[in-house]
């Protein structure tokens, strides 16, 4: 199942295909059950397939909202932590050196760390080294800091030390949106759902009409599918936009 959510095109394309089969089942149960000969039956079923319908709705608009603020947080922690390095980067040129130089390299290579994680996608094993390379720097930077406070205690040493405490801090909070996901349980409501209400829409078919088989479980497939991908960091068509890491870079880049 966690393949299939870091694939939300997959799971969109195998929803609607299984949905689709379901209605299929469904009909046949119906002319089993003779459920169109009964009208009180088929009364009680439309009634069924109705509300489940209105849940569905109520679960996917619920969700849909959850995944866009999170996915909504994700892109402002990343303009966050850009603002915060291109701000360390700047106080950097204030300290004395050779501190200034150092700061200043290991800042360089930070923010090519950073991109090279977001960038990285369902490569795990690359993300992770990144992650573990802009760890080792943050230590770095984080040394230099206890060096230059025992010979200096001034606004501009305590400036930049509170800009890269804002560094270290921003990356744990991306990493922590990062893992913040729709639970499992979220989903597995919605598909519980979903299928017994196609299944309750086949049994309210008296015949076939290609375009009631593929409807419904193309239009539900296709609000799980941009839930998936809002949810998805690493993968789908939604990624989050690396501009405005990429102009500090830039502008790191233009200040040698």
């Amino acid at each position: 199942m966690e393949y299939l959510l870091d694939h939300p095109w997959i799971l969109g394309l195998l929803t609607s295909i299984f949905l689709a089969c379901l209605i299929e089942v469904g009909r046949y149960a119906s002319v089993h059950l003779r459920i169109q000969e009964d009208p009180h039956r088929k009364d009680q079923m439309t009634a069924l397939r109705d509300g489940l319908f209105v849940l569905i709705g109520l679960l996917v608009g619920f969700t849909l909202s959850m995944s866009a603020s999170r996915y909504a947080e994700r892109r402002a922690l990343l303009v966050d932590e850009a603002n915060s390095i291109g701000m360390t980067y700047l106080r950097a040129e204030t300290l004395a050196q050779p501190n200034g130089d150092q700061a200043r390299q290991l800042l360089r290579q930070y923010v090519d760390l950073r991109l090279e994680a977001d960038n990285a996608g369902l490569d795990y094993a690359r993300a992770a080294d990144a992650n573990r390379h802009a760890k080792e720097i943050q230590e770095q930077l984080w040394a230099g800091i206890v060096e230059i406070t025992k010979t200096d205690r001034s606004a501009v040493a305590s400036a930049y030390m509170n800009s890269v405490n804002a560094i270290i801090d921003l990356h744990e909070k991306r990493t922590a949106a990062q893992e913040n996901r729709i639970p499992f349980s979220v989903w597995l409501l919605i598909f519980s759902v979903s299928t017994i209400a196609i299944f309750a829409r086949g049994l309210t078919l008296s015949r076939r009409f290609w375009l009631t088989v593929f409807l419904a479980p193309f239009t539900i497939a296709i609000a799980v599918t941009l839930i998936a991908d809002l949810d998805t960091p690493s993968s789908g068509l939604i990624r989050l936009d690396q501009r405005a890491m990429l102009r500090v870079k830039a502008d790191i880049n233009a200040h040698p």
